[in-house]
């Protein structure tokens, strides 16, 4: 597992990240998306129209990664608290 000070991931847009969305209300902040191939991608919004993917996973390791990143939200989104999106 990464630290939280280590992330560098890309932000993308809700609507970007939406594509293929599983969850999103489970743990508020924290989206869940898979693609056709059964891998995870893990995001933390960050404010209404952007989300930082924090991590990918496969089906073996995802709900590690999940529950990792579940515990870390308010950490990531305080992290980005002052970005501000166009």
């Amino acid at each position: 597992m990464t630290d939280i000070q280590s992330i560098e991931t890309p932000i993308l847009s809700m609507d970007e990240f939406k594509i293929g969305l599983l969850d999103k209300d489970q743990v508020p902040g924290l989206l869940i998306r898979s693609d056709e191939n059964g891998y995870y991608n893990i995001g933390i919004q960050i404010n209404d129209k952007e989300v930082v993917k924090v991590a990918s996973a496969g089906e073996d390791d995802a709900m590690a990664k999940i529950q990792f990143w579940s515990e870390r939200v308010e950490q990531v989104k305080e992290r980005y608290k002052d970005r501000h999106h166009n």
